[in-house]
């Protein structure tokens, strides 16, 4: 009754928890070299989000913002910026970290 009572409430506990720390050892993933290369010329405090605008002549720094509503915000009027010229661009937002949250096609 012991085993039965360990087994079925514990043991699944403990796999989902190697399987999370499995996942975010080897689950992760670097940003990419033209966004690398931003963030080394240009750091960025933490917990800031940072706007780039993406098109053919390459990746643009549209500023960094406290909040992720500001930095949406920003990304949206570029957007609607590229659209009045009749560019086509992306505007990614990121973390501090480099990680893409948030794109918005133009």
């Amino acid at each position: 009754m012991l085993s039965l009572v360990f087994y079925y409430p514990v043991l699944p506990f403990l796999g989902a928890w190697l399987v999370l720390k499995f996942i975010s050892k080897y689950g992760k993933t670097e940003p990419p070299a033209g966004i690398k290369l931003i963030y080394e010329q240009r750091p960025i405090d933490r917990k800031w989000f940072r706007v780039l605008r993406d098109d053919q002549k390459g990746k643009k720094w549209l500023g960094d913002f406290e909040t992720q509503g500001e930095a949406v915000e920003r990304a949206y009027k570029g957007k609607e910026d590229a659209e009045s010229l009749g560019e086509k661009a992306a505007f990614l937002v990121l973390n501090d970290k480099g990680e893409i949250l948030e794109e918005v096609d133009a």
